[in-house]
């Protein structure tokens, strides 16, 4: 049997105007543009207080909440309390405001809450290679005289470093590192007599 085409058999296609062709183009494209104007911009999640803070209490994942910014710079991005459960602030926070990295104290800081300034030698300290965060110990090897043998102690063990900053080069000029250190009076105390009295060499506790 032969085969009878539409146009044999009455039946024609409809036609497709050009302008409405053209009038979907321009609306999908409308409706593309308004889709990427009204989008909202990318937000990263900040830690701020979920309740008025005091100072010096450590933080538990009941004290903060989430806020989503632009953007977090200067704040404390997360969207959980995560390693910093049990530090706490160094002033009060009211309920809303953000966490801010200068107001958080680490937990050595609450038995250790004075700063005291430290410079060495980079040779005697980890060549260098400290930061803030750290935790190092310290020796002390006082110089014998005559027949007596010099004598190295542990001076202090587990002492958490607040900062650190290399200026370059001492006056005699050997690399040297700045540190502060976390201390209580009794061990400013004890760092302060020994830097005068004895050579001190610092050992980064862990990694």
């Amino acid at each position: 049997m032969a085969v009878v085409g539409l146009r044999e058999r009455g039946v024609s296609l409809p036609r497709i105007d050009r302008r409405t062709v053209a009038g979907i183009v321009l609306a999908a494209s409308a409706a593309l543009a308004v889709l990427v104007l009204t989008r909202p911009a990318p937000t990263v999640p900040t830690l701020v207080a979920a309740t008025d803070l005091p100072a010096g209490v450590p933080l538990t994942a009941a004290d903060v909440t989430v806020r989503h910014v632009p953007s977090a710079t200067g704040l404390v991005e997360g969207d959980d309390i995560g390693d910093l459960a049990g530090w706490s602030l160094a002033a009060p926070l009211a309920s809303g405001e953000p966490l801010l990295p200068s107001l958080l104290r680490a937990p050595a800081r609450l038995d250790h809450p004075d700063v005291l300034a430290l410079a060495l030698p980079e040779t005697q300290a980890v060549l260098g290679r400290l930061a803030a965060g750290d935790v190092v110990d310290i020796y002390a090897t006082t110089r014998g005289t005559g027949l007596d043998p010099s004598a190295t102690e542990l001076l202090a063990a587990g002492v958490y470093v607040v900062d650190t900053r290399s200026d370059g080069g001492s006056l005699s000029g050997a690399p040297e590192i700045e540190l502060l250190l976390a201390v209580d009076g009794e061990l400013a105390a004890r760092l302060a007599a020994a830097r005068h009295t004895a050579e001190l060499d610092i050992v980064r506790v862990g990694p």
